[in-house]
């Protein structure tokens, strides 16, 4: 069962890796993208099939107000973990961080952005990592699924450290509540918020590019997704 498993989730990633290459090839705008959506769509048909009915099954469940909240913040802790780690690294080595984050175009449309997000959080969430902890279990269908979302990042200029951690909370999230709108509320007010605060960083990056604010905007982090990790493992034990 292991191998059929591990045999399915190896072809899933050839498809998106070798998928997303010639997709990241083309040069018009919405192509390209209409392509992006199309990989990951063929990617999560090895996985169901043409049958929505073969979808892993899940549990069903009722998310509670503490949920939402605990969401909320493990989503401004990954706002702040995912994008001042890069920050710190760069410091430590002693690039000039501004530089990079200037040239890095920021030319997301709304539609694009809705798109991606709902797409990704079905082939993802619901199917990919639905269907791993459904045969390996909880850790490892948090932990493999993030791990191939990170990689189908790689022709992105999403960095492969942030979509890593962004899979393992989205991850967590669906699997803990069996909610893919929730995964995907969650996903969507963290590509809008990092979308539209990406520029009053660039503005105030001087003046946050200090060890003491970024160490605390970590450690801060850090505690807010430990605590929605904690607040919804704690929440499912109690509906059990």
């Amino acid at each position: 069962m292991n191998r059929k498993t591990f045999l399915i989730i190896f072809l899933f990633l050839l498809i998106l890796l070798v998928g997303l290459y010639f997709a990241s090839e083309i040069r018009d705008f919405w192509i390209k993208h209409i392509a992006h959506l199309g990989v990951m769509l063929f990617a999560g048909l090895t996985i169901v099939g043409l049958n929505k009915n073969q979808l892993p099954i899940k549990e069903k469940t009722e998310f509670k107000l503490n949920q939402i909240l605990a969401i909320l913040g493990g989503i401004i802790g990954l706002l702040g973990v995912s994008n001042f780690i890069p920050v710190l690294a760069t410091k430590i080595a002693g690039i000039e961080m501004e530089g990079l984050l200037k040239s890095a175009e920021i030319d997301r449309v709304l539609v694009i952005l809705i798109s991606i997000t709902v797409f990704e959080e079905i082939v993802f969430r619901r199917i990919l990592a639905q269907s791993i902890n459904n045969k390996l279990g909880l850790t490892k269908g948090v932990w493999i699924s993030a791990l191939i979302f990170s990689l189908g990042h790689i022709y992105t200029e999403t960095g492969l450290l942030s979509a890593f951690l962004g899979g393992v909370v989205f991850a967590y999230i669906y699997l803990k509540t069996k909610n893919i709108y929730l995964s995907i509320s969650a996903h969507l007010l963290y590509n809008l918020s990092t979308y539209f605060l990406t520029p009053i960083f660039l503005d105030n990056f001087n003046r946050i590019n200090k060890y003491s604010i970024i160490i605390s905007i970590l450690v801060i982090g850090s505690v807010l997704i430990y605590s929605m990790f904690w607040i919804l493992k704690r929440t499912e034990n109690e509906t059990a």
